[in-house]
Formats: structure tokens, sequence, C-alpha cells
């Protein structure tokens, strides 16, 4: 059947279905994608008014995002999925078990398109409220979806076609979310649905293996989930330890972000010391915080993050919201690197260090949104303290969000503000 019989089709079953016996057939439709109908038919669901809804703002979603497994596997789905060209526009998404899409990453005139019917990170995707759709149904029915076009319920994603494959915990076999390719029509062929299955294949080898080094190897270093994370963005840093923040030092913190960017062969403590201070620091005092520090790490950390004797470098894992920001920039994921943007860099800092990177940082950032084509990341970057009192970020905004945009009134009020 093609598109468009099929939505001459799905009409006619719309206009019937309510008289119908529950579970008359989707006439021409695939067996999977009728059961889907009537299930989203027996929601109360108007295929007409789908609203997926935004159940994650920004901060709930980062932190869902650190604490969900699939973070540390999502480099090798990013080299599969997005990396290597597929020769169509595409989308790549990954959902938690619920559905919430944690990351919409790919073309950004899809993205732009996608944001337009909710398809966009932090909104749930499930069956219950979106209809029949690949991420909703393949986590419904536990295996692999390929949905093109007309077979989507709501009328709003009709245009678009997925493939979707779950992706389970390698040990205990329990489903951990999804992934999903989005897009044209070539999307939802069994071809494209091959691919995704390529991919998860991939994704579960490297969870199995992660957890199989932590079972052989007590100790082992491998990155996963629930490292120490430093929070260095904002007035007051951090060290979170299994998703517990403890206050920090302003010098420790300065010590182990140097630390984090320093080259792989370390620091020596008259580097450090330059890095810390542009007066003349003592090595000797230096060697004396990084000694104190050592004895905060092993006790928040019960070992899992220490110190090297000089050159001084980071044992373990540490994660933190600054590199991430930068990893996400240089990767192209811009709405990430504006979302993780929450403060200016230890802003009660004076290590010549710290103050290039953070000038670097944001430099980096607000040149992203300006010359990218990212309308809503620029308007999300337009409300953090950096972007507030810019003119030249509320200008473009104004000039890049047309009539009818839901920014829009935001943007031209905020730009009569600086303007005056």
């Amino acid at each position: 059947m093609t598109s468009g019989e099929l939505s001459r089709a799905r009409e006619d079953w719309l206009v019937q279905s309510a008289d119908a016996a529950a579970g008359t057939p989707l006439p021409g439709a695939r067996e999977l994608v009728s059961s889907s109908w009537w299930r989203a038919r027996r929601t109360g669901l108007d295929p007409d008014r789908v609203a997926p809804p935004v159940v994650a703002d920004p901060s709930d979603l980062r932190a869902r995002r650190e604490a969900h497994p699939l973070a540390a596997v999502l480099p090798t789905a990013r080299r599969l999925l997005l990396a290597e060209p597929l020769g169509v526009p595409v989308l790549m998404a990954v959902s938690d078990v619920d559905g919430t899409l944690l990351w919409v990453e790919g073309d950004a005139g899809l993205r732009r398109a996608a944001d337009r019917m909710a398809f966009t990170e932090g909104a749930r995707w499930s069956e219950d409220v979106a209809g029949t759709n690949a991420p909703g149904t393949a986590l419904a029915l536990g295996r692999p979806v390929r949905v093109r076009q007309g077979e989507h319920f709501a009328t709003a994603v009709s245009g678009w076609s997925c493939s979707a494959a779950p992706v389970r915990d390698p040990l205990t076999g329990d489903v951990l979310g999804v992934l999903d390719l989005t897009g044209g029509d070539d999307l939802g062929r069994e071809r494209a649905l091959e691919f995704v299955r390529a991919a998860v294949g991939a994704v579960e080898a490297e969870l199995r293996v992660a957890a199989l080094r932590r079972r052989i190897v007590p100790g082992v270093t491998t990155p996963v989930p629930g490292a120490p994370r430093l929070r260095v963005l904002g007035p007051a840093p951090t060290l979170e330890v299994g998703g517990q923040p403890r206050p920090l030092s302003l010098r420790h913190s300065e010590v182990l972000l140097l630390l984090a960017l320093a080259p792989e062969g370390g620091l020596s403590a008259a580097q450090l010391a330059a890095e810390l201070d542009e007066r003349d620091l003592a090595p000797v005092s230096v060697r004396s915080e990084v000694h104190r520090l050592r004895a905060v790490l092993r006790d928040r950390t019960h070992g899992g993050l220490d110190l090297s004797p000089a050159p001084y470098r980071l044992l373990g894992d540490l994660r933190c919201d600054a590199l991430d920001v930068r990893r996400a920039l240089r990767e192209g994921r811009l709405r990430e690197a504006v979302a993780g943007w929450t403060g200016d860099l230890l802003p009660g800092s004076d290590a010549p260090g710290v103050r290039d990177l953070g000038e670097e940082l944001l430099l980096e950032l607000r040149t992203a949104v300006l010359e990218g084509d990212d309308d809503r990341a620029l308007l999300e970057f337009s409300r953090t303290e950096a972007g507030r009192r810019d003119v030249v970020v509320a200008r473009d905004l104004v000039t890049r969000l047309g009539p009818g945009d839901p920014g829009r009134a935001e943007a031209v009020a905020r730009w009569e503000r600086v303007r005056g």
C-alpha cells in the first residue's frame, strides 16, 4: 500500500473505529501498526491533537543524562549513526525506558522541524501519549520497530519515518532505553532498521565489556555513569559523588580542574603553580595543597579518585561540567552545551589557567550560537546570565524568530530591555 493509500485508509478507519469492534484491522496496514493504533485509540488520543509532553526541564534533563547507563556508550552510537554519512538527513534519538527523549542530535534542519512537533530533548514519546511511533512502539513491544509516514497515529508526524530498537542491560536483560533514527521515508525501511539493530548490538557489546571489566578487575577505572563529578560552572563549586554534591574549596576546585585539563604526562609542581597564580607561588605551597586535596579525594571517593605523585595526574575517572560543555560544542551538540552552561567558570578564581579557560569557553559558546542555525539554542543562551544582557544576542534573536514563533515575544521584550 502506498503512503497516499494508507493515509486515506487511516481517515476512513478513524471515522469508523468509534463504532467498530476493538481490534478491527486498519485496512492495508501491517498487524503491528493496526494493533498499535488500537492501543492509542483506547487511551483516548485524538490523532489531530497529539501533544507529547515535555516532562524534563534543562536541569532535570542534565540529571537524567548523567545518571543514565547509555551516557557511557553515547559516543559509539554517534559514531555509528551520525559520523558516517547515510546519504540522507537523519536525526538520532536516545530515550530512557519511559520514552523520554534524552538526546536528539543530527541534521539542523530536521531538528528545527522536529521541534515543532515536540520531538525534542525532554519530551516523552511513549505510545500512551504519542500514539504509534518507532521509539514508543519499540518500548511497548520490547523489540525493533520501523514506522513509515502514514503509519504514525499522530497526524503531525505522518510525514516522518523512523526505525528504533531497544537497548538492553547485558547482565539483566532489562530494557534501558531506545536508539532511534528519524527522518524521511528512507528511515522507515527495513535496511534502516537493520542499521539501527547493528548499532544497538555495538553499544550493548560495549556495555557488556565494561560490566565484565568491573567484575574481573575490581577498582578498574573504566568511565561509568556515577563517576565523581566536578561542578565549577556557577558560584559554588562542588564535588558530586554517588549523586550527592558536597562543597569543595575554591583552591581545590582550581587544582582538580587544571589537572583535568592537563596533558597526559601531568603537571609538575612548578607548572601547576604558574597556572594557579600569576605571581611567584612557591612549588612547596602547591605540594602542600595537593597533599590536602588527596586526603579529601580519598575520603569522599573511597579511593575511586586520587592524584599521582609529581608530576601530578588524576588517577581515576573525573567528570566535569565545564569540560562537558566544551566537548559538546566540539561535537556539534549545541543545545546540550547551552543547557550545561549554568554560570561563569569559578567566578571567584584569579588563577590564570582558570580565567583563560573560562573566557575561551564562553567565547566559543557565544560564537557557536550566533553563527549557528539553531534558533532554540540561541534562545536558551539568551536566558543564561552570560546572554541575558548581550545586545548582539538579543538583536539576532529578534531577527531570527519570526512572527508566530513561540519565543518571539520574549525575544522582542529582551531586545527592548537591553537596547534601553
